[in-house]
């Protein structure tokens, strides 16, 4: 059954709404955890202080796939997929189940959002708000507004997608969303992602240049989406019945350059090796 995705506003990773305005696939404490932590992934992005190639680089997706199990329950191994925009302090978001989203719809989202974003400024602004006011205007009239535009938007969600695709012309989906080549693998034990990361990783291939100070910013990404994957597959792994949880989470992020627009992908993989927890990282192109 198609649920539909769930959207969100933040401010400086605070929650400030989101559509539909009740628990919906996430429940609401766990959607304001999200914020905050994809906030702070979002912002090392934006101030430079990780790059690729020299490069800067914009969050396209993020996917976190269900823990691995020894047999598949196919009703609850839903993986999420993750989309955001960032602008002027404000950031919307959203999550889909994975199995309801494309590389063409996700593209799309990332575009709507952008205008989500510029739309909303653009009403405050005319309102004479600050993006901090939104939760506590009475009339909700901002809210509303948002509202409907996600659920006119949801309602000929592929077509549009689909004449969107159209009109920007994007390269083929077979080819830009192939990742062959392995830029960088390094393996750090968990405990250890709180250190200073460029003695204590092992590195079995880099081919990128980066500074100490990027390596240990990788590292904290890595060990945010370590914790979000925790968070957002908690009750599964504690449920009685997936007691054969292999400890195995995988999330990853599409990555864009913004000026050759080439596309990377960071794939943060946690598991146990004799009770001992690691993380592997590999950036591939």
């Amino acid at each position: 059954m198609t649920i539909g995705p769930l959207r969100w506003a933040s401010s400086e990773g605070v929650f400030l709404f989101q559509v539909p305005d009740e628990d919906h696939m996430l429940p609401t404490e766990i959607v304001i955890l999200l914020s905050s932590s994809l906030y702070a992934i979002q912002i090392f992005f934006n101030k430079g202080e990780i790059r690729f190639n020299n490069e800067d680089l914009s969050i396209i997706k993020l996917s976190f796939h269900p823990p691995y199990t020894s047999q598949e329950i196919e009703d609850k191994n839903q993986g999420y997929v993750v989309h955001s925009s960032f602008k002027d302090g404000i950031c919307f978001q959203s999550i889909f189940h994975a199995q309801e989203i494309t590389n063409q719809l996700s593209e799309f989202e990332t575009a709507f959002l952008d205008s989500v974003v510029n739309n909303l400024l653009d009403t405050l602004a005319k309102e004479g708000r600050s993006v901090s006011d939104i939760p506590f205007l009475k009339d909700r009239r901002v809210i509303n507004e948002i509202e409907e535009m996600l659920h006119e938007i949801d309602n000929k969600y592929s077509s549009l997608a689909a004449s969107w695709s159209l009109v920007v012309g994007p390269d083929s989906e077979m080819t830009r969303f192939e990742f062959t080549n392995v830029l960088y693998n390094g393996k750090i034990r968990v405990e250890e992602l709180f250190y200073d990361l460029g003695d204590r990783a092992i590195e079995s291939f880099n081919q990128l240049l980066m500074s100490n100070e990027e390596k240990n910013v990788l590292y904290k990404i890595a060990k945010s989406l370590v914790n979000l994957s925790g968070l957002l597959y908690e009750k599964q792994t504690n449920d009685s019945h997936t007691e054969d949880h292999l400890k195995f989470s995988h999330s990853e992020i599409i990555l864009e350059s913004n000026i050759t627009k080439r596309l990377f992908r960071l794939d943060v993989r946690s598991y146990e090796i004799e009770g001992e927890p690691y993380c592997d990282i590999t950036i591939m192109c």
